[in-house]
């Protein structure tokens, strides 16, 4: 109990290790020619490097051979419960993983997934709607109270863009609309409740009385409150529809606005839409539509035709032959796939009867590979599948492609990225093009569709990493396609976590 360590008693001879010293060791030689001794200091090494060996030895040590491991020790897993599946862990990635190799390894696969063309990713969109606190929507209706009339003006036309249909704001608007004496503060409270879906008597007044306003602009401002509100109301099933107040002075003001201006003029065109919201059946509104059909101007053209077709149900050959024309040569692309739209509105039966059958077969059947943009070809492919078409367009396109022609084969490649893949022949005719195609931008046409189409297959796999270890235009496009493969959206990865299971 002094302090001193005692030593354990040496009763059998053993000679005892002499204790290990962490300064280096010293070695003496010896110098042939003077005789003198040479000091060589010689690093000594560390008891980290020395190999630990470990009792008792592996049986690995005495193996002659590796053996084969055929069978695997069944084991009891403990089964997670919802909260830790969304937890992400090695085990549950690994058996993923696992489970996906199993599932690529499936020679037999099935194609109804892309028998129908594919769908385009849609993009977010940031509504202020649903991103708006609470905090800054009661401090805009406290704006309208404020002495300066500048911020009353800016609360009332914040609250009418933002759409957010609130009785909290409909009632503050009102109660403005009806207590303050500003003619500018009344209009824009009356046109923030119109936006919102709020068509009374007294909004509708307002409303009116600045139709009948001088000003150029305040009249097309008017007029395109109207037009949103009174789109919105027409959309809307008959049986739901609201109340509107001062309907007859409201038509007859549109009337005569309709009448007094130019045909062509941008306020009576808005104002022959209104009326055609609130009665189908005007026909000052038909006449002004059918007017538009012969302009120039592309934005117009399509409005029209969306109100002559949905709107006011009126198909002739005249409008066939115009929305056919805005199909193939209108520059915006928005309106290419209205009018395509508007085709499989219009039905098979109708374009039978007109004897335009034929025709817009062909214009469909061009757009579906001439088209640059994947978002009309994919409205071209809803069509022709609206009007009953598509068996004889793909019998069409699985011929061209084998075609000795370089653009034949590419334009069905093209259209193919479109209308789907029906059958596993046709799969394997693309694969077999991918590998063998003597030009190679029908063997890019063919990752793009196999891209397009969310074919994440094993074959298809093993080919396009074979290719993206190359150089040149396919080499990126692989790369590109296996990226577009590996990219799972969030709702994908939450519906996965929700639904896995351990077998």
């Amino acid at each position: 109990m002094g302090g001193t360590k005692m030593l354990p008693e040496n009763t059998c001879g053993i000679k005892v290790p002499r204790k290990l010293s962490w300064s280096s060791m010293i070695e003496i030689i010896q110098d042939n020619g003077t005789g003198k001794p040479v000091r060589s200091t010689v690093p000594r090494s560390s008891v980290h490097q020395i190999p630990r060996v470990t009792y008792p030895c592996s049986p690995s040590e005495w193996r002659t051979f590796m053996p084969v491991v055929t069978f695997v020790q069944p084991r009891i897993v403990e089964q997670p419960d919802a909260p830790s599946l969304k937890k992400q862990c090695p085990y549950r990635k690994k058996l993923e993983k696992q489970k996906k190799k199993a599932l690529k390894k499936r020679s037999d696969f099935s194609l109804s997934k892309y028998i129908k063309f594919a769908r385009i990713k849609e993009k977010e969109s940031f509504t202020e709607k649903e991103n708006l606190n609470p905090e800054r929507l009661k401090a805009l209706i406290n704006y309208l109270d404020s002495p300066l009339e500048l911020q009353q003006l800016y609360a009332a036309q914040a609250l009418g863009h933002l759409g957010i249909a609130e009785e909290s704001v409909k009632s503050a608007l009102f109660n403005t609309l009806q207590e303050c004496n500003s003619l500018p503060m009344q209009y824009e409270a009356a046109r923030s409740l119109a936006l919102l879906g709020c068509l009374d008597t007294s909004v509708v007044k307002m409303l009116i009385r600045h139709l009948k306003d001088a000003s150029l602009n305040r009249r097309e401002d008017t007029l395109s409150a109207l037009k949103v509100a009174l789109q919105a109301w027409s959309m809307t099933p008959e049986l739901e529809w609201y109340w509107i107040g001062a309907r007859s002075s409201l038509i007859r003001n549109l009337r005569r606005l309709v009448n007094l201006q130019d045909p062509l003029d941008s306020v009576s065109f808005d104002a022959a839409l209104c009326l055609g919201y609130l009665d189908k059946y005007n026909q000052i509104a038909q006449e002004a539509m059918f007017m538009c059909l012969s302009q120039d101007d592309c934005k117009r053209k399509i409005q029209a035709l969306v109100m002559l077709v949905k709107q006011m149900a009126i198909v002739d050959p005249v409008v066939i032959k115009t929305v056919i024309d805005q199909l193939q040569r209108s520059p915006l692309y928005k309106h290419r796939v209205d009018a395509a739209n508007l085709l499989a509105t219009i039905g098979l039966e109708i374009i039978q009867e007109e004897g335009l059958e034929e025709e817009v077969f062909n214009v469909l059947l061009e757009k579906l590979s001439e088209e640059p943009f994947l978002v009309v070809r994919q409205a071209v492919a809803t069509t022709v599948e609206e009007l009953n078409i598509k068996k004889r367009v793909w019998e069409i396109v699985e011929k061209q492609l084998r075609d000795d022609k370089d653009e034949i084969r590419k334009k069905a490649v093209i259209a193919l990225g479109a209308l789907g893949i029906r059958n596993k022949n046709l799969f394997f005719a693309l694969l077999e093009m991918l590998e063998l195609d003597t030009c190679e931008d029908v063997r890019i046409q063919v990752v793009r569709t196999f891209s397009t189409l969310g074919m994440d297959n094993a074959y298809v796999r093993k080919s396009l990493l074979k290719k993206a270890q190359t150089k040149g235009i396919l080499a990126r496009e692989c790369s590109r396609a296996l990226e577009s493969f590996d990219k799972v959206s969030s709702t994908q990865k939450e519906y996965m976590l929700h639904s896995f299971k351990i077998y």
